[in-house]
């Protein structure tokens, strides 16, 4: 008898309910950078993506832009049940995830003193 993970329950219910994209774009919009350690702050700022499923072996190209002046900023790939880093970024670029998962984006401020940004990205199949 086949018993389908958590993972999978939820994957099926996003694709049911329509978060999962039909084009090339895997997901897209606008957060602020993670210079505070919450996805959702006190003030209501968003700053991480919603949750988006990668299949493994399939190429994923990583984009996006920061309104800052002076900033730089990296993501971070995060298991969405667990919330441990899958992948890491430092500049635009493609990404094959090891195994089918769900995710969500983190993008961390890189220059001292800076942060609460607004960070613009795409995820697109490759």
């Amino acid at each position: 008898m086949y018993i389908p993970s958590t993972q999978q329950i939820m994957a099926a219910g996003l694709a049911i309910t329509g978060l999962v994209p039909t084009s090339d774009s895997v997901s897209k919009g606008s957060v602020m950078d993670y210079a505070v350690e919450k996805c959702l702050d006190t003030d209501g700022n968003i700053r991480c993506t919603k949750p988006f499923l990668v299949e493994k072996d399939a190429c994923y190209s990583i984009s996006w832009s920061t309104d800052g002046a002076l900033s730089h900023t990296t993501v971070e790939v995060r298991d969405a049940g667990s919330a441990e880093m899958v992948y890491y970024r430092d500049t635009n670029g493609d990404w094959t995830p090891e195994k089918n998962e769900l995710v969500y984006l983190d993008f961390k401020p890189k220059v001292w003193k800076t942060g609460n940004d607004t960070v613009n990205y795409e995820v697109k199949e490759c």
